[in-house]
């Protein structure tokens, strides 16, 4: 019999077989595509950079005529412009910033969901209880009415009502449960490793919690995931307008520097030789093409024996030059081989006053765009603040009259005043119900806001965090 197997099959039907809790449902998070993007370009800017201290290298290649004597060969350099530099690793640390406050809130919008789906889960679910309950009240009211059909204190009028709340109510229910259904769906679809969902309610912190949380205010700073960005946009288009700004800054077009090669094997030019030249060693084999020349002009005044003169003119001869091709020799220095190459623009002719407007306009549209950004952040935030506080107060009000209605006190001193009749007990107890449900409901308002109001305040991108409901804004 084969175990590994089936030991392997049993830890695998075990794990899809596993609920999904509320820290498996925001780890599935990391998983999410646009998770893993944003990772990535944060990851990829948070490296150091080797910032260059040239525009380009170039190495130029000049050939001197189709002889292929002369060769020129020079290493250019383009320097930065004065002080592109500073604003290239300046526009390096903003886009960096940047794209650490993208991740941030990527990461906060994808903990967003799962957390609003999981809370209106739990929070349909306590709902969905209260209807339930509310349903075997009206059930049971419906089935007191008649049995006092026939009795002179019957109200046809309260059994239809109890009747069209009664069809309300299971229409409620009918919508709980696709909801309930719709909401596993879109979880699961998160993490399909798991085939049911089981989030604990007490993993939500309570009212009095949340109005502690917010006793005290928030106060909208860097940190806040929205400002951050705000903030790294902003330094972003100031450094890349200071980038534009220095490269008209470039007083020295390029610097080069050379060397200028010749092969004397393949170097020739035209000469005019005259008499003395062909005489001399360095040209003498152009000595009988000379003579000859010269003896074809005149210079020849005797006879030629054996196709050589016997009696020369020598003023005529002395007189003539040869104009011909001659061997050159690369007499320089060493040192004179190499040249430097150096170009500067004359910034005198040229006028830099609207790049530094454009630089000052961009800064300025920047700074703007900001301050814009942390006015509506500081808008929302106030605004959420105190709507989740009102909403708190106002569930405090529902709960308090749902505590005393059931507390057995109360029920007790009811029933000794409503005597007999259990209509006014069933009414008292729906009262209650009625009042949960509507406190229920708040508490998905409040969390709705909540979730909003962390989103904004950056409580949803802390990493390392288990339950950032229950973190809060710190």
């Amino acid at each position: 019999m084969k175990i590994v197997p089936f030991i392997s099959l049993a830890l695998a039907t075990a794990a899809i077989a596993s609920p999904l809790t509320w820290e498996r449902l925001i780890e599935s998070a990391k998983t999410d595509p646009r998770y893993q993007a944003a990772e990535k370009r944060a990851e990829a800017t948070s490296k150091d950079r080797n910032l260059k201290l040239w525009d380009k290298i170039e190495l130029r290649y000049q050939m001197d005529g189709f002889s292929f004597a002369k060769h020129d060969f020079e290493l250019r350099v383009t320097p930065q412009a004065f002080g592109e530099r500073a604003a290239d690793k300046a526009h390096y640390e903003a886009v960096k910033n940047y794209q650490q406050a993208t991740f941030a809130v990527e990461r906060s919008i994808l903990l967003y969901d799962r957390y609003e789906r999981g809370v209106r889960y739990v929070l349909r679910q306590k709902i969905n209880e209260i209807n339930k309950q509310l349903l075997q009240v009206i059930q049971d009211r419906i089935e007191v009415l008649h049995l006092k059909s026939g009795s002179a204190s019957f109200n046809a009028e309260d059994l239809m009502t109890s009747l069209e709340k009664s069809a309300s109510l299971k229409a409620n229910l009918l919508s709980d449960s696709t909801a309930l259904r719709d909401a596993e769906l879109k979880m699961m679809i998160w993490a399909p490793d798991f085939d049911n969902v089981a989030l604990d309610p007490s993993f939500l912190p309570t009212m009095e919690e949340l109005a502690e949380f917010l006793k005290n205010g928030v106060t909208v700073d860097e940190n806040f995931p929205l400002v951050a960005l705000a903030k790294g946009k902003r330094d972003s288009d100031i450094s890349k307008a200071q980038q534009d700004a220095s490269k008209d800054r470039n007083y020295i077009s390029h610097i080069g520097i050379g060397y200028s090669l010749q092969i004397e094997s393949l170097m020739e030019k035209y000469k005019d030789l005259d008499y003395s030249d062909v005489t001399k060693e360095k040209y003498g084999k152009f000595y009988d093409e000379f003579l000859e020349k010269a003896g074809k002009s005149g210079g020849c005044i005797g006879q030629y024996i054996n196709g050589v003169c016997d009696r020369w003119d020598t003023k005529t001869v002395e007189g003539y030059s040869m104009r011909t091709l001659v061997p050159e020799t690369d007499d320089r220095k060493t040192s004179d081989k190499f040249f430097l190459n150096v170009a500067f623009r004359l910034p005198f002719f040229d006028s830099n006053k609207d790049a530094t407007l454009r630089e000052q306009v961009e800064k300025l549209d920047a700074e703007s765009k900001y301050l814009d950004e942390v006015r509506e952040v500081n808008q929302k935030v106030a605004r959420l603040t105190e709507e989740v506080l009102t909403l708190i107060d106002q569930w405090k009000v529902l709960k308090e009259y749902a505590e005393q209605v059931n507390a057995s006190g109360f029920m007790e001193q009811f029933a000794r005043n409503a005597g007999s009749d259990p209509l006014l007990l069933l009414r008292a107890r729906e009262s209650a119900l009625e009042s949960d449900l509507k406190a229920a409901k708040l508490e998905y308002d409040i969390f709705a806001r909540y979730l909003a109001l962390l989103d904004y305040a950056g409580g949803l991108a802390r990493q390392n965090v288990t339950n950032h409901l229950r973190e809060g804004i710190r």
